[in-house]
């Protein structure tokens, strides 16, 4: 198994040895490389305030109390989308710095 290994890396050694029309791909020592400005866009996203990221309570309670639940969980449902509705507001505005 050495043997052929050894073998093999013998014969790859020595194939690109007789090329002559292979060029570097640094310039030479004389040649001056002009600097180019380039601009990069870096985004950042803006930051979403911890309050409108806070999970809402669940509304429970026993059959006898459905109605009070379901209006706590109405209650709920409106803060939330309200929350929704305050980061559609600040997503895609810029960063202050």
């Amino acid at each position: 198994m050495r043997l052929i290994a050894i073998l093999a890396l013998l014969l790859l050694a020595g194939c690109c040895r007789d090329r002559h029309d292979l060029k570097p791909d640094l310039p030479g020592a004389g040649t001056v490389v002009a600097p180019e400005i380039v601009i990069v866009e870096k985004r950042v996203y803006v930051p979403i305030p911890a309050g409108i990221t806070r999970p809402e309570p669940i509304a429970e309670g026993p059959i006898a109390q459905c109605f009070e639940v379901a209006a706590q969980r109405r209650a709920a449902l409106e803060r939330a989308n309200g929350k929704l509705a305050q980061c559609a507001a600040v997503q895609g505005t810029e960063v202050q710095p």
